[in-house]
């Protein structure tokens, strides 16, 4: 996750560059090894990162020595004036981790770092879990019907319009037939995550959020049945306390780690304004154990990185 965070810190600093595909599937992974030196008698390899008055420090046994690479740069843009413009079809690639102020603004929701930060906590949620991407283990949690309704209303209005470009396209027969798959990504994330306390922009940009009102929340919802269907999905899949064996582990190794959960949450935030950068991600309490410290002392035999441009 260091490294992860580290290649999206550069390439934003360097190049302006904001990924807009972030998933464990773009990055790839690079021994670390030296070819020379046969893996069973390979010594650690050390990598150190100077990151402003800090370095921090991998020691990585030889089976697990790998330098974690950004990749896939299709959909990327590299024109840091494009920071605050409105979205384009152009940033809605892989569709089930497309944030959720894209969902909830609509054509009012804006470029930037956002979308890696909030892939990077995917990211970040895919590990903790050891299992798969979080679509796959919702994968049986879908939109209820009526909370669906209203998504669809307000998605075909000229507001939202961006997104039912996105949802529409034409079958084989010419016919338009919608894409169900952004109705599952929002409700996924608000079982997954909850809904947020802070409705951000929802005085001028409120047509989602009283539809979640209107459908999952008491005492508005009271009546619909989205609500109890939502409330049985929680119980099994939020974050912070569902009883699904795979989000169960999740959660507790994130508890178990410090400021691991803290850090997870600040990348999910749905308000786009609150989410950790990569740059926070690397200096947040959860990596401070990576710190390098003056006692530090190297082993002989270690193989010795150093990427020390970002320190000062």
């Amino acid at each position: 996750l260091f490294q992860m965070a580290f290649s999206l810190h550069v390439a934003s600093d360097r190049f302006g560059l904001k990924h807009y595909d972030v998933k464990l599937l773009n990055f790839f992974l690079q021994s670390a090894l030296d070819p020379s030196i046969a893996v069973d008698s390979h010594p650690n390899v050390v990598l150190r990162y100077g990151v402003g008055s800090h370095v921090f420090r991998l020691r990585m046994d030889p089976k697990n020595a790998h330098i974690a690479k950004l990749a896939d740069y299709g959909t990327s843009v590299l024109r840091s004036n494009a920071d605050g413009q409105p979205v384009s079809l152009g940033q809605f690639t892989t569709l089930e981790n497309t944030p959720p102020d894209y969902l909830i603004l609509g054509n009012a929701s804006e470029q930037g770092i956002g979308h890696d930060c909030f892939g990077l906590g995917l990211c970040m949620l895919h590990l903790f879990t050891g299992h798969g991407p979080y679509e796959e283990i919702l994968d049986e949690v879908v939109c209820p019907d009526n909370f669906k309704a209203k998504l669809r209303k307000i998605w075909k209005s000229a507001s939202h319009d961006v997104i039912r470009s996105v949802m529409l396209y034409d079958n084989e027969d010419g016919q338009e037939v919608e894409d169900d798959t952004l109705y599952n990504t929002l409700y996924r994330f608000l079982v997954l995550f909850g809904v947020p306390q802070r409705r951000f922009l929802s005085r001028k940009h409120g047509k989602v959020w009283r539809a979640i009102d209107a459908t999952l929340l008491p005492p508005k919802a009271n009546g619909c049945p989205d609500m109890a269907v939502f409330v049985r999905d929680q119980e099994r899949f939020s974050l912070s306390d569902g009883s699904d064996e795979r989000i169960a582990n999740a959660r507790h190794r994130l508890e178990g780690m410090d400021g691991a959960m803290e850090l997870l949450l600040s990348l999910v935030s749905f308000d786009p304004k609150k989410r950790a950068t990569p740059l926070d991600v690397i200096n947040s309490r959860f990596m401070s154990a990576l710190i390098e410290d003056d006692a530090v002392i190297d082993c002989e035999s270690d193989i010795v990185k150093s990427y020390t441009a970002y320190q000062t």
